[in-house]
Formats: C-alpha cells, sequence, structure tokens
C-alpha cells in the first residue's frame, strides 16, 4: 500500500511541476490515445469500451475548451476546433464511425504538435537543457 500511495504522491508532483503548456500538451497526448484506443477496439468489435474511450476524449476536449482565456482572439478560435472536435467525436462514437475518428486523430495530432512548438519557442532555455 505504502508503494501506491508513493507513486500517486511522486506523480502528483511531477504533474504540479509542469507548465500551462506542458499540461495541455499531456491532454492531447492522452486525448490521442484515447481516441487511438476507441478506433483499436471498434474494429475488435469492443464497442462499449470504444464508446468508453472516446467518451474520455470528449471530456479532455472539454477541459481544453473550458480552460481558455477568451480575451484573446486565438481562444475563440480554439473554442470553435475544439466544439467541433467534441461534436465530431460525439457523432463517430455513436455511428462508429473508424475513418471520421481517423480525422478526428490527425486534427488532435497537428494540435498537439502545434501547442508543442508553441512551448519551445516560449521556454528556449528550457528546450536547451538549460
Amino acid at each position: 500500500m505504502q508503494y501506491a500511495n508513493a507513486y500517486q504522491e511522486s506523480k502528483r508532483y511531477a504533474i504540479e511541476s509542469l507548465s500551462k503548456g506542458e499540461v495541455v500538451i499531456k491532454l492531447f497526448e492522452e486525448a490521442e490515445k484515447q481516441v487511438k484506443m476507441g478506433i483499436i477496439l471498434i474494429e475488435k468489435e469492443s464497442f462499449a469500451k470504444a464508446y468508453n474511450c472516446i467518451a474520455k476524449a470528449q471530456k479532455i476536449i472539454t477541459s481544453l475548451n473550458l480552460s481558455l482565456d477568451m480575451q484573446y482572439p486565438i481562444s475563440i478560435e480554439l473554442n470553435q476546433m475544439y466544439s467541433f472536435i467534441f461534436e465530431k467525436l460525439g457523432e463517430a462514437n455513436s455511428s462508429r464511425d473508424i475513418q471520421l475518428l481517423r480525422s478526428l486523430l490527425a486534427l488532435i495530432v497537428d494540435l498537439k504538435d502545434s501547442f508543442k512548438e508553441a512551448e519551445k519557442i516560449s521556454s528556449p532555455s528550457k528546450s536547451r537543457g538549460l
């Protein structure tokens, strides 16, 4: 039991030490993982598990959307993008549309990569290991 508590504590500390940009990247990585798992599970006809994975991805997208600071023009665009992804994930989930899920996965990966690049630019000393 002590090991489980130590693991949870170290995991909590690792998350708390991340920058806001790094947290956003981690959320995109988790959404990507959930959509990939959803695709695999649909292909294996494990529909209930696939549904849950895609629903988790929707929750992550909602969290990202709720974290936006709407005083910036980019936030308005991201809000529209996140709303679109959320809606289409729901559509793909109910229809078990693997092709739509793959398209959404590509969009999620593109957004993740964009945020990774922005994080590198915003903290150049960190990316060089300084």
